[in-house]
This record gives C-alpha cells, structure tokens and sequence, in this order.
C-alpha cells in the first residue's frame, strides 16, 4: 500500500512542480510557449521525491533488502529529515499559491510561509525520528501527506480564482485535472484512513490503556465513518449536491467529535497528554466553527482546513501515544541469519559433518538432526523435516559457558611466575637454578 500512495504523491509533486516552473504562468512571460525543459525538470523531482519518500518509510526489511543488494543503510535521522523537509516544502507551495489569501497578516506571505515551513518542518522530523519503528503511522503518514500534496496540486492549476474566499471545497468544481487532483486525494486518504482503523487502535488492545469491552470495536467504527465521510467529500462535489456534500462534511466532523468526547471512556488509562490533546482539539473546532458561523470572523475554508488538520492529527497522536506498543521490531524486523525454515533446501551454514544427538533425537523427536559447522565461533543448528510449515529457530551457542567451569580449578598453588626459588646442588657440586644455568 505505501508504494501506491508514494506513486501518487509523486504524481501529485510533479504537477505542483510544472506549475511553479512553467514559464506560461510568469507574469512577465506569459507569451512563451510550453519548454519541455520544465517538464522535464518536474518529472524529474517527483522522482527525487518518491525515492526519498520509498526511504524514509521502508519498514526493516526493506532497509536489510536494499543491503543485500549492496546499496548503503541509512540511519533514522536522514529519514526523519527528508520526511521533515518534504512536510515544510508542502506548506511553503501552499502559501505560495494563495500568497493573496496572508497578505493582510503581519509580514505577509512571505512570513506566514517561513512560520508554517518552519512548524512542519520540525514538528514532522521530531514526530518521524520518534515513531519511525511503527508500521501504521508510516503508512497514515503517507495517507495525510497524500492529502496534502493532491490538494497543493489542484491549488496549483485550479482556474477557479480565489478559490478560499468560498470554501476549501471549491477545488473539486473545476471539472478538470484540479478537480481530479483534489477530489481523488481526498477519496484515496479517506479510504486508507478506513482501511487503517483496525491497526491503529490494535495497540489499545494489547497495552495497559484500560480499554473497557467493546471501546475497541466502538472506536474502529467512528474513525471508519469518518474516513467515509472523507470519501463522500471527494465523491460528490460541492456544485453537484450541495446538501449531500455538507452532510459528509458534518459527519466526518461530528465522528471526530465523538473521538474526541469519549477517549478516557473508551480508555481509562490513556496517556494524559493523549486525553488533553483530544480535549483541545475538540475546543478548538467548536471555536472555529463559532468564530465561522456566528462571528464572522474567517471564511469556511479556514474552518474546513482546521477540521482536517485535527483528524489527522488526532489520529497520528494516538499512533505516538501507543508507539512503544506498536512498535515492528519483530513484524518488520528481518528473519535471522541462522534461522531456517521447515523444509528448506536451502544451506544456511557450510557443514562439514552431520552427526545424531542423543539428546536432540530424545527433545524433537527422531527426524531431528544436529547439523555443525566448522570454524571458530560456529553455531549447531537443530533442522527438522516436520511439514507444517512453520520456521524452527532451534540454535546452540557455539560456546556455552556453564558456571561450575568458573570455579577455581582443585589441586596445588602453582608458584607465582618470576619467584625466586632456593637452588639446588647436583651430584657434581654445582648450583643449579630453575632456569638451567649452573654456576659455582
């Protein structure tokens, strides 16, 4: 699945890069024709950023696979960076191309977009370096940036104007690549959020959360409806069904509500920073949607982003709070060297003789043989021809070392090396020491 929503980021970074580097959209060329230099160029860094993105989110077997094929490893903090940078890029482009919407801020665009660069940036590369060992937020981590990059590429090409002066959901009216761009981002995240319900609340299950009988199954529901109503935002744009549009759009949002409201029922030994964060998330759409609807104060675009901000967030929070739970060292960890399936044909170790234990054949039964090899530090292998199919780790330490051989061994004091002794006389009548030499 993360290869699929890397290709269509990847897709989505070109369009955004054609659109930033064609010189049809210049102010001051407007008459030149299309160059395929900047197709090229766009092509190009959509590669460059699905590459990066395949690194910075292969699980550990991935990253041993691409050592056996003699490619260098790579450590957590350059993918946490290149997952950090790809995060701030992405809010750059994006107050880039409604540069008009921050004019009226203090600084303008141009320092809304360092800020919101900056706050990505960062708090993305922290969030990345601390959970990288989690399967499902690397995926969920592709399914918002997904999102984001769609919706940064019909901001990009949309012909629709000031598109945030009406709602965030204008870009899918368009009826062209715009509309295409952000109403599948919105489906495909929405279906991965659904798809992912069950492996993000996997860990409240098997930690010491206090998940009451039946939260489990509650709490995969409601973030499943909510991925649903994301689905039903991109499959009826708002031109076409006004009504049916803004009903998905409030029931994601109510969904998320209910997420929020009921976390410490759900779980009563959540993490407190978890719970204060639901709490606040939960003040902070109310007061958005009292500052939009009752004062006035922004537009329904901004209400709709911040809506979206906070699911994803929410959800990503509760992946970091049950990360060590989560955590793949042994799903994504690769199998060990010296562990040999059932029924392999395959040599692990170069073996040299094969003998019968006793003791095996007495433990494993009698189609159990003991397999060593030779050179120092050498481990046996225990293999067994059973057929179902599971792998058998059986290994003997080369060395075993028991602890009544550390006892000091029984018998004489041996003298300490370099003493002197008392000589001794031989029959000639001269002095012999205990190196040899004899003298008078």
């Amino acid at each position: 699945m993360r290869r699929i929503y890397i290709l269509l980021i990847a897709c989505a970074v070109s369009i955004v890069l054609y659109r930033a580097l064609d010189p049809r959209f210049s102010p001051t060329n407007a008459d030149q024709v299309i160059d395929l230099l900047w197709m090229a160029l766009a092509l190009a860094g959509g590669v460059a950023v699905g590459a990066s993105l395949f690194l910075a989110s292969a699980s550990r077997a991935g990253l041993a696979g691409m050592v056996r094929l003699g490619l260098p490893t790579l450590r957590t903090e350059p993918r946490a960076i290149v997952n950090g940078l790809t995060w701030a890029a992405i809010a750059l482009l994006a107050v880039h191309f409604t540069a008009a919407a921050f004019d009226g801020l203090p600084g303008g665009h141009r320092l809304a977009g360092v800020v919101l660069g900056a706050a990505f940036g960062i708090g993305t590369f922290r969030l990345h370096r601390h959970a990288i060992e989690h399967e499902v937020y690397r995926n969920f981590n592709l399914v918002a940036m997904l999102l984001a990059a769609g919706s940064l590429a019909s901001m990009s090409i949309t012909p629709t104007g000031e598109w945030w002066t009406h709602n965030f959901s204008t870009l899918g009216t368009s009826n062209d690549l715009a509309a295409a761009c952000f109403n599948g981002a919105v489906i495909v995240s929405g279906l991965g959020m659904a798809g992912l319900s069950a492996s993000l609340t996997r860990a409240l299950a098997q930690g010491p959360f206090g998940l009451r009988r039946g939260a489990r199954s509650v709490m995969q529901t409601l973030i499943a409806l909510v991925g649903v109503s994301l689905m039903g935002v991109g499959v009826v744009p708002i031109d076409s069904a006004t009504d049916l549009h803004n009903m998905f759009a409030i029931g994601a949002a109510a969904f998320f509500a209910l997420l929020c409201l009921g976390v410490q029922f759900f779980a009563s030994r959540m993490p407190r920073s978890f719970v204060f964060f639901s709490y606040g998330s939960l003040a902070l759409e109310v007061v958005a949607m009292v500052a939009y609807d009752r004062l006035s104060i922004f537009s329904l675009t901004v209400f709709e982003i911040v809506a979206f901000a906070l699911m994803f967030a929410w959800l990503i929070a509760l992946v970091v709070a049950t990360v060590h739970e989560h955590s793949d060292s042994t799903a994504d960890a690769p199998a060990a060297s010296r562990c040999i399936p059932r029924r392999s044909s395959r040599p692990i170790l170069t073996v040299h003789r094969d003998r019968t234990d006793a003791a095996a054949i007495a433990r494993f039964g009698p189609s159990v043989r003991v397999t060593s090899a030779s050179g120092r530090g050498s481990a046996a292998v225990l293999t067994s021809s059973r057929r179902d199919g599971q792998p058998m780790c059986h290994d003997v330490p080369p060395r075993t070392v028991r602890f009544r051989s550390l006892r000091p061994q029984p018998g004489p004091a041996h003298p300490r090396r370099g003493e002197r002794r008392s000589r001794r006389v031989g029959p000639t009548g001269r002095v012999e020491s205990r190196h040899g030499h004899r003298y008078r």
